[in-house]
This record gives C-alpha cells, sequence and structure tokens, in this order.
C-alpha cells in the first residue's frame, strides 16, 4: 500500500514536495495518511478534497522557505487521473480529490497572490514537459523564476530557458526517472535586480550509483524495509531454461499460468503490458515483478493490466476471436471450440473497459461488472512459478 515508500521519502531531507499522479493509487485513506504523517509540506494547488472546505484542503497551494536572508516561494501543480486505457481522465483521484487543468490559471493567481512576498518563486510540478514549457512562457507565469517538474521524466542536461516577449525568463528542469539521476542546481539571488534576480551558477546531472556517499541511516532503513516487507523477493523463485523475451512470449508465459492456476481456458492480454521479459537460470520474485510492473488505474482501483475472469460460450468467444482488430494484443484460444460449450476466458482489464479499441464498435463484450477480479499478472505469474518449482520443472 506504499507505506515502505512513505517511510523512505520521508527518510530524505527535503523541505517541500508536489504529490504525482500514481500517488494516489492506494486510495484515498493511504494519501490522507502520507498528508497526515509528512514531515514537510505537500503541495498540490490544482487539487482539492470535495469533502472539506475552501480553508481546510488537505493540499498546500503554496509554502515559504526561508535559506539564509532569501525567501523562496513555491507552488504546485499535479496532472490528471490516468484511466484504464492509459489515458489522462477528468474523473476525480479516488472518486474525491478533483483535479482541475486550468493550470495557467491557478498559478497566473499563485504569482499574483505571492510574489512581492519572495525573491525566488519556483513551481514544482508533476504535469510533464510540454506543460512546463507552456507554462514558463505564459504571460501569467511573469515573476516565475525556476520550473522544476517531472512526470514525463526527460532528462534536461542543462536548464532550459522560456523567454518571453518583455525579456523576463523562467528557467526549466526536470531530472530523468527511478531515481537513477539527480538534478543539482546552485541558484545565485541577486536581490537589488529589478529583473531576474535569480540566476543559475551551477548545474549538474548526478548519477546515482555505489560512488554517492551513503547516509547510514537511510540505508538502515532500506535494508529494515525490505527484510521486512519482502524478505524472499531476491531469493529465485523458478528457474529458465532460456532467456524469455517480452512481448509474445511473456503472453505464452501467462497462457500457461492462467490454464495452470485459474483454469482458463482461453487468454486476452497486450504484448505492451510487458516491461521486460525474463533472464535465462535462476529468477528472483523481484525480477519477475520487474517485467510486470503495475499502474493502478483508474487511482485507487486494481492496474489497468490485471486479469479479470469471464464465462463465455464457444460461439461468443470464437466471435471476439475473429472481430480483434487491435495489433497490441495476444489472444489465445483452444483448437477446436464448440460452439454451445463453456469456457473460461482470462482478459486484461483495459479490453473490458475499453471494448473498442481491441473489439471494434460492433462486438458485444462482457462488462467490467460482469467479471470476476483474477489478480495482477504477478499474482498468476508468482503462483505459476511455485508450482513448477515444486514440480522440479522450469518455468518455460
Amino acid at each position: 500500500m506504499g507505506e515502505t515508500t512513505r517511510q523512505m521519502l520521508q527518510a530524505l531531507p527535503i523541505d517541500v514536495r508536489t504529490i504525482g499522479n500514481h500517488d494516489f493509487a492506494y486510495g484515498e485513506a493511504a494519501v490522507m495518511r502520507d498528508l497526515g504523517l509528512s514531515a514537510h509540506p505537500v503541495l498540490a494547488a490544482n487539487v482539492t478534497h470535495v469533502g472539506y472546505a475552501d480553508n481546510a484542503q488537505p493540499f498546500k497551494r503554496f509554502v515559504r522557505v526561508d535559506v539564509g536572508c532569501v525567501r523562496v516561494g513555491v507552488i504546485g501543480l499535479v496532472t490528471q487521473n490516468y484511466d484504464a486505457d492509459d489515458r489522462p481522465t477528468k474523473k476525480p483521484f479516488d472518486g474525491v480529490f478533483e483535479q482541475s487543468t486550468r493550470y495557467a490559471q491557478i498559478l497566473e493567481a499563485e504569482v499574483k497572490e505571492h510574489r512581492a512576498e519572495v525573491d525566488v518563486l519556483i513551481a514544482l510540478t508533476h504535469l510533464g514537459y510540454w506543460d512546463d514549457t507552456a507554462l514558463a512562457s505564459s504571460v501569467g507565469a511573469k515573476g516565475l523564476d525556476l520550473v522544476i517538474g517531472a512526470h514525463t521524466e526527460d532528462l534536461l542536461k542543462a536548464p532550459l530557458p522560456a523567454t518571453r516577449p518583455d525579456g523576463s525568463r523562467t528557467w526549466i528542469m526536470q531530472a530523468g526517472h527511478y531515481g537513477r539521476t539527480l538534478g543539482r542546481a546552485d541558484v545565485v539571488v541577486n536581490l537589488d535586480a529589478s529583473r531576474n534576480a535569480a540566476s543559475i551558477e551551477h548545474y549538474k546531472i548526478i548519477d546515482v550509483d555505489t560512488s554517492l556517499p551513503v547516509a547510514e541511516d537511510v540505508a538502515e532503513l532500506a535494508n529494515r524495509l525490505e527484510n521486512e516487507a519482502a524478505p524472499a523477493a531476491n531469493l529465485p523463485v523458478a528457474t529458465t531454461r532460456a532467456e524469455v523475451r517480452g512481448g509474445r512470449e511473456m503472453a505464452e508465459l501467462v497462457r500457461r499460468a492462467v490454464a495452470s492456476e485459474w483454469g482458463a481456458d482461453a487468454l486476452l492480454v497486450g504484448r505492451d503490458v510487458f516491461w521486460s521479459g525474463l533472464p535465462k537460470g535462476p529468477v528472483t520474485l523481484q525480477r519477475m515483478y520487474d517485467s510486470v510492473l503495475v499502474q493502478r488505474q483508474p487511482a485507487g482501483t486494481n492496474g489497468f493490466s490485471s486479469l479479470f475472469l469471464v464465462e463465455l460460450t464457444g460461439a461468443e468467444l470464437t466471435s471476439l476471436r475473429s472481430r480483434m482488430q487491435s495489433g497490441l494484443h495476444e489472444m489465445y484460444v483452444p483448437a477446436k471450440i464448440d460452439p454451445k460449450a463453456t469456457y473460461r476466458l482470462a482478459v486484461e482489464k483495459r479490453a473490458l473497459t475499453y471494448p473498442r479499441a481491441v473489439f471494434g464498435s460492433e462486438t458485444k463484450v462482457p462488462s467490467l461488472d460482469e467479471a470476476k477480479l483474477g489478480g495482477e499478472l504477478i499474482d498468476v505469474l508468482e503462483a505459476y512459478a511455485h508450482t513448477r518449482t515444486a514440480n522440479n520443472q522450469t518455468l518455460d
């Protein structure tokens, strides 16, 4: 439920942060727990909880942090929720956190309200590079010194300037993804300057590797959490005779797994849901997880690549197969299908939620409400791995 990540985040020596769309993944209670236990302010000027009054919202819109004699203001903005088709949606996060896409208007209002009380003004965003660029270039962003962004996970090796017609400028920074790199910027502030008081003197992208110094207390926390949360994560749970490549080969592995563990006769799954394949030789549980990472979309629900079980007649199963239009999906069915017999189909959530994208507009497909959740891809693969290992068989 994100608890290990929350504890690691609180161990970092940071002053303020902005939440991201995946931080809503485990539901309202987890979000509110995170906010309540946070040692620093959490910003989201464009996200409101429907159950709270305007003057009691859980997210802060703006915060001021004094660095020596310099007054630094930070505004937070967050991107949209994502639906089961992996596309932005206007649905509230977890049904209660409403998000506004009026980024420019919200930023303009915050700049207007707070610019005079700070020396440096920063937009800390989880919107993505293109939205960051548009905001930094907008008239309403006049007076905004820095945009430090995320979401699209771009690695900007140098700060990018956005210059407006009046000559005012905002610097845009983003430092990649997965904590593999960090951005270090030394900002020099000239309090006597009438415009562009903040300039970047040094900027560097730093690789996170074993050459960096270690904070012993954080390392100890990481080791404890790994051992408590999943002590067997780095132990082999299966063995492969050969490399299992991503895409079609992983889909075939899932086909065998759903047949063995769930008694499924058929499978429909997208090749694009596999982040990687599996290596030759011993396979740890952690390595298996890495191949089928879960994105809980919409927030607060199961993953968009999770599998549901539905009962179909042979005629219905044949009809579905004949109408498949998606080039991203693999559908496995028995070699011989009895039109009157009943078959169990394991099908990914995305196809049940948006069947038109897979089968076209004229095909009748069971709704998500009619289907029974089987589990995430990792659930059936982990169970299959244990079954094969117990029988002294390789995973492939």
